[in-house]
């Protein structure tokens, strides 16, 4: 069984790295936090002398349709995240694509499709994630 960690903070992050198998970051974690995250990760699996692999996974918040940018903008601003750039994606399978290649580019190695919450068709936002996005990610 592997143990994973949810953690944010600097100290949360070292012990992630030390103790646990892998570490989960929520969906206010843009590009530069994952960058942050796997090397606050790294320092703790150093001081722990471990080298099995450690995974880190990050949830992307996505909206798509026509009202996507709208959806989106409204669940960042009650969240209080609409002033951190580059917090979830809006739009078509290419952009959902870009978003998740920006995430594994900072480190994460695995992201999550996360619906906004007013997600008006979650059996077709699945669908899409599997026919149109996935065939898109390396």
């Amino acid at each position: 069984m592997r143990l994973l960690a949810g953690a944010t903070g600097p100290r949360t992050l070292r012990l992630a790295g030390e103790a646990a198998d892998g570490t989960i970051l929520h969906a206010g974690t843009a590009p530069d936090g994952v960058r942050r995250a796997r090397q606050l990760i790294d320092e703790g699996r150093e001081l722990a002398a471990r080298t099995d692999p450690h995974q880190l996974i990050v949830y992307l918040l996505t909206a798509t349709g026509p009202d996507a940018a709208t959806r989106l903008r409204a669940e960042l601003t009650a969240e209080g995240l609409a002033s951190v750039p580059d917090l979830g994606v809006a739009g078509d399978a290419t952009a959902v694509a870009k978003a998740v290649q920006r995430l594994t580019d900072a480190g994460a190695d695995m992201v999550v499709l996360q619906p906004t919450g007013d997600e008006p068709d979650p059996e077709g936002f699945v669908r899409f994630v599997a026919e149109e996005v996935r065939p898109l990610v390396p």
